[in-house]
């Protein structure tokens, strides 16, 4: 079965979008990551472990789910 050229361009755009949805979750997740480390992970190996680890640690549990928010951007390629 062939197919058009109207699917073909609905498909490629699907690919590009949920390229760049992939793209932006990937780079959220991570700054979620980094800010988990340099949050939480840093300080307790210094030893400056201080109150605000409670607020970096949901900042990046934030990031996460923003970062897993946006699969709901994908489009179906088919």
């Amino acid at each position: 079965m062939s197919l058009s050229d109207e699917d073909r361009t609905r498909r490629l755009a699907a690919k590009r979008n949920n390229e760049r949805v992939k793209l932006a979750s990937a780079s959220l997740n991570t700054v979620a990551m980094t800010t988990f480390g340099a949050g939480i992970i840093l300080p307790s190996i210094n030893g400056n472990a201080v109150g605000f680890q409670i607020v970096w640690l949901l900042i990046a549990v934030a990031l996460h789910l923003v970062a897993q928010a946006t699969f709901r951007f994908l489009r179906s390629e088919d």
